[in-house]
């Protein structure tokens, strides 16, 4: 399973309301994201996988049907991987 962590270099700070402005380098370029991503982007203060990421979001909303969570766990982690604020950092250690 792929590892992740938050791109080096990026400033995480958080808004308000729950979400967060991640910003490039000096704070020219910044992207403002919801409160869902800015847990994922609390969580990959260290390297985790999307699995462990998934998981701890399924014991934070144990009523949720736990498909339903992978998959939008999913669908963030690519989006953030897509917009340059997450990488893949290789594999994960197996836990078998």
């Amino acid at each position: 399973m792929t590892a992740l962590r938050l791109r080096a270099g990026l400033t995480v700070k958080a808004l308000p309301d729950g979400d967060a402005v991640v910003a490039v380098g000096d704070g020219r370029e910044a992207v403002i994201v919801n409160a869902s991503a800015h847990a994922i982007l609390e969580l990959l203060s260290q390297v985790r996988t999307e699995q462990e990421i998934a998981d701890v979001f399924r014991e934070s909303f144990p009523d949720q049907d736990a498909s339903i969570v992978q998959r939008d766990v999913a669908e963030l982690v690519a989006q953030l991987v897509q917009a340059g604020i997450v990488e893949p950092c290789g594999t994960a250690p197996s836990t078998v």
